[in-house]
Parts: C-alpha cells; sequence; structure tokens
C-alpha cells in the first residue's frame, strides 16, 4: 500500500485526515506496530489504545486496532481517554505497549498516533520510521488477536491522585479544557481534590469552537485569564487536546511560559531532594539554570522533545525533576516521570494550597526579562534543516553556541536566541531573550537579517509575529 511518508515523524504519526492520513494507512500502521513488537519476541503483545475527541479519532481507533489484532496483538480499548492515561497504564498494568490517536495541539483537521513501550519507554525517531518501511515493504507479521475492552482507568488514575495529592485550604480554579479531552475529566479531578472549580469550555466538542487547544501560545489562554479575574479565582489552567500539556494563569490573570512554573517548582522539590538535576530544554530562559543553583539543584540542558526528556528520566536517578517551554513536564517526585499536564496542574494547586499568599508572590523575585514566545516560521520539510544548518555554522564563528538542538546562540550573559528545525511541523523555530526590550528587538534584526536570503522563509512575518506577542513580553 502506497503510505505518504511525510507524517512518519520524529516523534510520532501525524497528517491531515482524509488527504495525509486514511482509515487505511490506519490499519497498515497498526499491523506495522504489531508486527514490530511480534519481532521483539512478544507472542501475543498486550497494547492499550486510547484516543482524543476529534471527529476522525473514533474510525481511526477502531481501524488501528484492526491492524493490531491482523498482527497477533492481544489490545485493550480504554475509549475516550488522554496521553497521561496511556501512560498511566503501560506503567502500572501488564501492558507491553500503548497507542493514542491524537494530533496533539494540532488544529481540529489533524490527527495521528503516539505510541510507546512498557514503563512508558519511548518509541520514536527510528522506530517510527522503520513502521513505514515494515508498510512500504508489506513485510507484515500475521496472527490471531483479540480486543477487550477496560473502562475503569480513569478510576484507577484518580484514585491514585488522590492518595498523593493533599490540598491544604480551598481553592477557587478556572479549569479551560477548551472543549477537548480533558473536559471529562479535569474537572472531575480538581472537584474530588476539594477545589472549587469553574468550568471553562469543558463541554466535549471536536470542532474546538472557542480556541485551538494549546496552552502554549499565550492567546489561547486569553479568555481564561478573564475568567480568573471574573471569578475572582486563586488559579486558572488550560490543556492541551490530550492533556499531556498545561497553561498556568495567576490570580491577576497573568500567565507564564512553564520555565517559570519550572522555577517554582524546582524550589520546592529541591528543599526536600537537595543536588538533585532539574533538566530543561534549549528553549527555556537564562534565568532557569540560575535559579535551580540558588535553591541547591543541578541544572541540565537536553533536547528539545518529549521522548528525549523521558529517556533522562529513566536513565537518571539523579534526576527529579524536568520541563520544556512547550508545557511537557516530567515529575519524579513522587509520580513517575512522565509527561501529565494533569497531575503537573494539581502538584502546582497543591503547592499553592500549602502556601499563606498568593500564587504572583511565587515569581516576585523571579527576574523578569525581554522576551519573545516560540516563533514558528513556516518552512518545507524538506527544506528547514540545511537552513538552519547554514545559518547556524556562519553564527557559530561570532558567537559562543550551544549545538545540543539546532542552534542556541549566546550573544552576551542575557542575550541568547535559538534556531532550530522543528521535529513535528513543516516550520523554523526560533526563541530569543535579552534583558531589555531594545536588545531584543536588536536580536530580531540579527536573526531577520540570516534568515531573509531564503525564500524558502517568510522573513517578513518575524517582526509581525514579534509584534502579535509584543504585548507578552514580561
Amino acid at each position: 500500500m502506497e503510505i505518504n511518508r511525510e507524517i512518519f515523524r520524529a516523534y510520532d504519526i501525524r497528517g491531515i485526515y482524509g488527504t495525509q492520513l486514511s482509515r487505511e494507512a490506519a490499519v497498515q500502521i497498526g499491523a506495522a506496530f504489531g508486527t514490530i513488537l511480534r519481532r521483539k519476541g512478544l507472542e501475543n503483545p498486550k497494547v492499550v489504545v486510547g484516543r482524543d475527541n476529534r471527529f476522525s479519532s473514533d474510525e481511526l481507533s477502531v481501524k488501528l486496532i484492526d491492524g493490531l489484532l491482523s498482527a497477533g496483538c492481544a489490545v485493550t480499548d480504554i475509549g475516550l481517554s488522554v496521553t497521561p492515561f496511556i501512560h498511566f497504564s503501560t506503567t502500572n498494568f501488564d501492558f507491553d505497549a500503548g497507542i493514542i490517536v491524537t494530533a496533539s495541539h494540532n488544529p481540529k483537521e489533524f490527527n495521528g498516533f503516539r505510541f510507546e513501550l512498557k514503563n512508558c519507554t519511548p518509541f520514536y525517531n527510528d522506530s517510527i520510521q522503520e513502521l513505514y518501511r515494515i508498510i512500504e515493504a508489506e513485510n507484515f507479521i500475521s496472527g490471531i488477536g483479540s480486543v477487550s475492552y477496560r473502562e475503569n482507568v480513569f478510576d484507577d488514575y484518580l484514585s491514585f491522585i488522590k492518595s498523593r495529592i493533599i490540598i491544604g485550604r480551598r481553592l477557587k480554579v478556572v479549569l479551560d479544557c477548551a472543549n477537548a479531552s480533558a473536559s471529562k475529566f479535569a474537572p472531575k479531578i480538581f472537584t474530588a481534590l476539594g477545589c472549587e472549580v469553574v468550568g471553562l469550555f469543558c463541554s466535549l466538542d471536536g470542532d474546538y469552537p472557542y480556541h485551538q487547544p494549546d496552552p502554549e501560545e499565550r492567546v489561547n489562554l486569553q479568555t481564561l485569564r478573564l475568567k480568573v479575574l471574573e471569578e475572582k479565582a486563586d488559579l486558572g489552567f488550560g490543556f492541551d487536546t490530550d492533556a499531556d500539556r498545561f497553561g498556568v494563569v495567576d490570580e491577576k490573570g497573568v500567565s507564564y511560559e512553564n520555565d517559570k512554573i519550572l522555577v517554582v517548582l524546582a524550589r520546592d522539590i529541591l528543599k526536600r531532594f537537595p543536588g538533585r538535576k532539574v533538566a530543561f530544554d534549549v528553549k527555556s530562559s537564562y534565568v532557569l539554570p540560575s535559579e535551580i543553583k540558588k535553591s541547591g539543584g543541578v541544572p541540565l540542558m537536553i533536547k528539545t522533545g518529549h521522548p528525549y526528556f523521558r529517556e533522562a528520566m529513566m536513565a537518571d536517578d539523579n534526576l527529579i525533576l524536568a520541563g520544556e517551554v512547550s508545557s511537557h513536564t516530567f515529575i519524579k517526585d513522587g509520580y513517575f516521570g512522565y509527561d501529565d499536564g494533569l497531575y503537573a496542574a494539581v502538584r502546582v494547586a497543591q503547592l499553592l494550597s500549602l502556601a499563606k499568599h498568593p500564587f504572583s508572590e511565587f515569581f516576585s523575585d523571579i527576574p523578569h526579562t525581554a522576551h519573545t514566545e516560540e516563533i514558528k516560521l513556516p518552512c518545507p520539510d524538506e527544506k528547514k534543516f540545511s537552513i538552519v544548518e547554514e545559518v547556524g555554522s556562519i553564527l557559530c564563528d561570532n558567537f559562543e553556541t550551544v549545538k545540543i538542538d539546532g542552534f542556541r546562540i549566546i550573544v552576551s550573559s542575557t542575550a541568547w536566541f535559538l534556531i532550530r528545525a522543528s521535529n513535528t511541523g513543516p516550520y523554523i523555530s526560533l526563541r530569543l531573550e535579552a534583558e531589555s526590550e531594545e536588545h531584543l528587538h536588536q536580536l530580531i534584526d540579527l536573526v531577520r537579517g540570516h534568515l531573509e536570503k531564503y525564500p524558502e522563509v517568510d522573513t517578513q512575518s518575524l517582526m509581525g509575529t514579534f509584534r502579535e506577542k509584543k504585548e507578552h513580553l514580561d
């Protein structure tokens, strides 16, 4: 069968349903994944499957399971789900692997599959490409599979959360689920923990009619910010489509990037675990490693991408906490060290409930900088890596450079920018930070000067994007 190779990305499979991704492709993908498991020596691999609430997810889930069955897998279908429930299942129950049908924060016309092995072991990069090679060669293993249904995974998950999280004082929280899968679960979790919950866009609707379920983009938190102020709430949380990421709004309606939230979590956790490591990605503020050191921890910068973070958490017992600017957060203190936006949110709520001050006060002594959010400049997949390599190589001659993931260009101790090719979409990713807005503008001009040589990159949109985000500068 001919299948679109572009949908086989670094961390998952993702494409536009009906054009790039079809029902027939879902069957083949399931059969290929089952084949890989069988070749690991598993006779009837046990696979847990869940799905988000996109309109195409039901059908794709059924077809994916058909493919898994054809390879001899024992499938447990947990129905409407979020990625953390798949993580929880492969970590706590007897499953060899897990798959969730989701395209994460992508627009509603997209869909895809995120895979993992036992204990939430990442399945990515060459493993994703192996799926394509098996399909292309029609090199499948056949077998007789079985399917069962389990509807109580959320109950088990909630029981675990309640056994670990204590809310000290009753909080009023606003939850923006953006009509995505968390709508069914997040309000129940916070209510069970004793919080007063105000739901915002908490009815399931695969059209996502109010805003995109992507808390990394602050524009998607605007209604949440206003609702927190209107309700005089203590906190607000927003979740992405599959709830492995979260956003936070304080009682003043101010939202925070995840590298700032990581400072707050690190200060708390390092009180109990001094000397432990805290990891962050190359997009993070220069303030973060400084604050980790002040709190008695060891900062560790690693490559952007949730599989790299999960692998690091599994490999290093000294690594206690990690987070990406994209809001994937990994907590090993009292938890399993995988990305779970729901659990990260309740940990933040617990921290506030035990404090005698509002949430905004946690940030009162964290230095403020002028910075952008992640800026995504559209660029064809087949061009983005070579352009980044060419531009980065030139910049390396003039500045100190960190090459963990793309090029993090260190202009000074208080100014840097990142240029990297995205692993999840056809764009070049930028983030810039300086001690002042004036210096930030200079960095923007520097980057634009290098990128304007490439017609494939819309350099005019760089300043346009910056102007749109300017209101969010700290």
